[in-house]
């Protein structure tokens, strides 16, 4: 840009900047007759107190020097030799008149108020003065620096860029590295400490009381925005800064996600820990002994030196040494030899010619030593020995020190062991007697609890309360769930019948409602098929009636004696059911499809007490009262005979993985078998009363079993894949909740299929959710 260009460009300015201050001074001087009418002083204008604060704001010094400091950043720097000497003597001028205004100002500032006129009193020739002064270093700022850069021009480089160009309230400002020093060092100066790479850190403008009432009028934010003494600048607090303000003002902890009753971690508990918590080091005090304990010390160590303590008890030597040399008739390969035992002294039993009265009956005694029938022996048995005392190898047997605590093996802790029930949950209520049994739905929605009050009632799991409720002609044995998912069917066993039950629901699928009803309204063509006389005649296959139907049955099954179990296949088609009372024909398997039955058996030796389908194989497991056979229905053939360690048993449990199962007694014990290793069974002696029932979990390594005597033991049981690894058993919780009654408790236990829940029956007519 050419010299030419810069003036004309400098005179435009210098022109308003004059044109603005004859306004400014018309302005000043109906400001003067106000105050002089409303104080009622007297007329001559250089009486009246005006304050330099007015001056200020009305001329917006603030706002033209910064626009008129972003002119002057932009000019070239190739101006003339004359232009500079008149600016460095503008600019001498302009340092004086700032120095007292940076005192006012600062004064103004720091109060906080405006100054009363009393407190200033000056005339007008002098506020005119200063608005001249001001209006000429306005005219010379713009032609080549501004004020700010007067009194920076030593010290910060006009390339350094806006440290407050970009701002970001999220995260704290680390610029500014003064250091732990007070900020009040840095008022007279134009920087707030340094930056990172050495140089100034500019104070932000801030404005003057008006500016501050404006913004506290018409900023919506003023009420969040706080002043950061650390960089100068306003910052505005988000939602989260104010909820931990008003909580801190609250006096409640500050951090709104902290719980209160969060479990309580023991740290230092009394448990010896091989590692500290904690690796720092410890204090020189620690090693200092303390006046109290140098005393002490010094007290005892006076007293053993006069004798007057004495310490009777020696110390045991950890090694025994002799001199090899000093006894010749030490044997050098022998060191420290164990001698014989001792023999007993012979008494009468042993002499030749003992008394009469030591004498059997029978026996006469000896006249001499070789009339005795041992003696031809006696020596060579004498020599044979000593030869066995001295050429046999005989070991030093060194007592074991050992604490019962050594003896105990090292078990997991129980919280390590989780998830597994450990508290009441839901009680079912509803039935007026005993509950036998209880069965949960594949999908785990619904359960079906069987009364001796003759009633079937459905639950919903999730809500506790009560679907459906059937009255049955008889007290309910035993109730089991079809497996399949495309059949909603329910079997239930009273005396000799076995009915199969469509509950019915509003909660489930409809479809598979109508597909359950839809397969069980006509009977299958049998064909050619002629039924056996043995099985014709211990099981008979109907069609319910119309009013059967209406109740919800649709199948009935007839049996010859009484029933007592019905077990179904993991496929839903196939089941077996139990008749203990049924000599050869005590189970009998059927097919629901086609509505056939047959003997499997032709002998049965004992009274069958429960059957189990293996969950993966072909097998059948058959539990008499003391014995369990494993029979392959595939190859029709008996597999394994086991003995259990029982006198009679209750139920069986086949793990879910098949290679172990578990068996419950009325000799309160549980055995824990392996199908590859079933000699000897891990035995579980923690009930003092009969077991009724044991139960596998499906997807945890969780088993439970129930007692008459009101508990509940729920156990982990963890089974490896490693066939040389033994099972890992430990108990992990013990659940109480049930009444006794006439001499019943808890009868029948189950788990939910996907959640670690229990569910438990008793005699107290109730049904109880452990989870």
């Amino acid at each position: 840009m050419s010299g030419k260009r810069k003036r004309q460009d400098t005179s435009e300015l210098q022109n308003n900047v004059f044109n603005g201050g004859r306004e400014v001074r018309m302005y000043i001087n109906c400001m003067v007759n106000i105050n002089t009418e409303d104080n009622e002083d007297t007329s001559d204008s250089e009486s009246s107190d005006i304050d330099e604060e007015d001056i200020e704001d009305v001329s917006d010094d603030e706002y033209e020097e910064e626009d008129d400091s972003n002119e002057a950043d932009s000019l070239d720097e190739d101006d003339t030799d004359e232009e500079n000497e008149q600016h460095q003597e503008d600019n001498e001028e302009n340092c004086d008149t700032k120095a007292k205004n940076k005192q006012h100002t600062r004064s103004d500032r720091d109060s906080g108020i405006d100054d009363s006129p009393n407190d200033k009193e000056e005339t007008t020739e002098d506020k005119y003065k200063l608005f001249k002064s001001k209006a000429t270093r306005r005219q010379i700022s713009k032609t080549k620096s501004t004020s700010d850069k007067d009194t920076q021009e030593c010290s910060q480089d006009p390339e350094i860029p806006d440290e407050y160009e970009e701002d970001s309230s999220d995260e704290e400002d680390l610029r500014n590295t003064i250091g732990n020093v007070p900020l009040k060092w840095y008022d007279e100066y134009p920087h707030l400490g340094y930056n990172l790479d050495g140089k100034h850190i500019i104070k932000p403008k801030r404005g003057d009381t008006l500016d501050n009432f404006l913004n506290r009028i018409e900023n919506p934010d003023f009420d969040r925005t706080v002043f950061d003494k650390q960089t100068g600048q306003d910052v505005r607090l988000s939602d989260a800064d104010l909820d931990i303000v008003k909580r801190v003002m609250s006096q409640k902890v500050p951090d709104a996600s902290y719980d209160y009753y969060a479990p309580w971690i023991d740290h230092f508990t009394y448990e010896v820990m091989e590692m500290p918590l904690s690796g720092r080091t410890d204090s020189k005090k620690s090693f200092v002994p303390s006046k109290d304990e140098a005393a002490y010390v010094a007290k005892r160590a006076e007293q053993i030196r006069r004798g007057l303590i004495q310490y009777t008890h020696k110390r045991e030597k950890k090694y025994h040494f002799y001199d090899l040399w000093s006894d010749k008739k030490r044997l050098r390969r022998i060191h420290d030899p164990m001698p014989a035992p001792k023999v007993k002294l012979p008494g009468h039993w042993f002499s030749y010619n003992p008394p009469r009265e030591y004498l059997p009956h029978f026996n006469k005694p000896f006249g001499s030593l070789r009339e005795v029938p041992g003696y031809k022996h006696f020596i060579h048995e004498c020599w044979e020995r000593c030869i066995d005392l001295y050429i046999a190898p005989r070991k030093r047997v060194l007592r074991v020190n050992a604490s019962s605590k050594d003896l105990i093996p090292v078990l997991p802790k129980a919280q390590d062991l989780q998830p597994f029930p450990t508290m009441e949950g839901l009680v079912f209520k509803g039935h007026r007697s005993i509950i036998r049994s209880i069965s949960i739905h594949p999908l785990g929605k619904f359960l079906a609890s069987g009364s001796d009050d003759q009633t079937v009632k459905i639950w919903e799991i999730s809500t506790g309360r009560c679907l459906r409720s059937f009255d049955i002609e008889a007290a309910v044995k035993w109730v089991a769930w079809n497996p399949s998912s495309k059949l909603f069917l329910l079997g239930i066993v009273i005396e000799k019948k076995v009915i199969f039950l469509n509950p019915e629901t509003y909660l489930t699928d409809k479809v598979v409602v109508k597909q359950t009803n839809a397969v069980f309204k006509e009977e299958p063509d049998q064909g050619d098929y002629i039924q056996p006389e043995r099985v014709r005649t211990a099981v008979t296959w109907r069609k319910p009636t119309a009013d059967e139907w209406a109740k919800g049955y649709r199948i009935v099954i007839d049996h010859f004696r009484s029933v007592k179990q019905i077990v179904w296949h993991k496929q839903g088609d196939y089941f077996a059911t139990v008749i203990p009372q049924g000599d050869h024909r005590s189970v009998l398997m059927h097919q629901l499809s086609r509505w056939r039955s047959q003997v499997p058996f032709n002998k049965c030796k004992g009274l069958v007490q429960a059957v189990q389908f293996h969950p993966k194989l072909p097998f059948l497991y058959v539990a008499t009262q003391s014995h369990i056979r494993v029979y392959n229905l595939q190859k029709q053939r008996i597999l394994k005979k086991v003995q259990a360690n029982c006198r009679w048993i209750s139920s069986i449990a086949i793990h879910p993985g098949g290679e172990h199962f578990l068996i419950s007694g009325y000799d309160c014990r549980l055995n824990w078998f392996e199908m590859e290793y079933t000699k000897r069974p891990r035995i579980l002696r923690y009930h003092k009363a009969a077991v009724r029932c044991a139960a596998y979990h499906r997807k945890y390594p969780l088993f439970a079993s129930a007692s008459d005597e009101g508990r509940v033991i729920v156990s982990h049981g963890m089974v490896y894949n490693d066939w040389l690894k033994d099972p890992f058993i430990v108990p992990v919780k013990e659940l109480k909740g049930h009444k006794m009654f006439e001499g019943l408790c808890v009868l029948d236990v189950t788990w939910h299929p996907y959640e670690p829940f229990l569910f438990t029956s008793g005699a107290d007519a109730t049904i109880r959710l452990w989870h």
